[in-house]
């Protein structure tokens, strides 16, 4: 089902043992979930393995494996959103983490599908109707928890001194956000224009949960980053500013209190993701400049 390129990748990846062990659960889920004409997705498949086929049961179906330890709970976030806008989990297995879901239609990205004044209002009517209050108590951890791992994992590392006080500056506002904005809904977590995929209806279907619990202010920061690519430089402050108090409008959240999220995000996306794993400096130069440029949209975006 992989080429050797693809394998030799993965096994790099993982480790001969792991990898091995990830393609005897593909084989056996093949099995037991009747799934045929199964493609490899290489584009998609970063933190599982990713397959396109069909299902007996269902028709075409999008078939998972993960691949790494992640943070995310994809598999009971999906669970527990089901009758939303998010697509269907068919079948599912939380001790191989491999699950089956729905195969969105034609699957064409909002950001492939909208220009940006529709893309606003299109992500505005779905964040509107994406939270969730009814949690089992302890399912996910909490926004501030993602926030306080970037810490913990990055505290031995005498080389990201000088990356401490955006840290610092960002707990603060956290801690101060935390209070004017406390609601405990579950979060999508990595709500971004490729999470939000165009269906055969014509409306869009939301995909690829990670499972977080905290108020739905911090649930567009990733769509924020998004929109620019991943990179703060690519557009003027102006613009950028510009797009924040549009979606904010949409929304009824201040442009203020999303420019500290995206801040916050920077900082736990740079931390936590990738400096608590071994990421260099060096490798996280976009990471850094997003962060620098961030926090200073919290201070002319006022």
């Amino acid at each position: 089902m992989l080429t050797d390129i693809q394998a030799e990748r993965f096994i790099k990846k993982l480790g001969t043992e792991s990898y091995n062990e990830r393609i005897r659960i593909v084989e056996k889920y093949k099995k037991q979930w009747e799934l045929t004409e199964i493609e490899f997705q290489s584009e998609l498949s970063n933190n599982n393995l990713i397959f396109y086929a069909v299902s007996k049961r269902y028709g075409k179906v999008i078939f998972k494996i993960r691949i790494d330890n992640g943070y995310d709970n994809e598999i009971l976030a999906l669970k527990l959103f089901q009758g939303m806008n998010f697509c269907k989990l068919y079948e599912y297995s939380f001790e191989d983490e491999a699950y089956i879901m729905e195969r969105i239609m034609p699957a064409h990205t909002l950001y492939e599908g909208a220009p940006r004044n529709e893309r606003i209002q299109i992500a505005a009517e779905i964040f509107k109707e994406l939270h969730k209050n009814d949690l089992p108590d302890g399912t996910f951890p909490t926004y501030t928890e993602w926030f306080k791992e970037g810490k913990e994992g990055t505290k031995n590392r005498e080389d990201c001194k000088d990356m401490y006080p955006y840290f610092d500056s960002a707990e603060r506002m956290l801690a101060d956000i935390c209070q004017k904005y406390s609601r405990n809904l579950q979060l999508h977590g990595d709500l971004h224009h490729e999470n939000i995929l165009q269906n055969e209806h014509g409306g869009y279907t939301v995909i690829d949960p990670k499972g977080v619990i905290g108020d739905p202010a911090f649930d567009l920061s990733r769509f924020i980053l998004d929109e620019f690519r991943d990179d703060l430089t690519s557009e003027p402050k102006e613009e950028i500013i510009d797009f924040v108090q549009k979606l904010g409008d949409g929304v009824g959240i201040p442009c203020e209190i999303l420019l500290r999220c995206l801040f916050i995000e920077t900082v736990i996306w740079l931390f936590r993701e990738e400096l608590a794993n071994g990421e260099s400096l060096e490798e996280c130069r976009q990471l850094i400049a997003n962060m620098k440029i961030a926090y200073e949209l919290t201070h002319t975006g006022k």
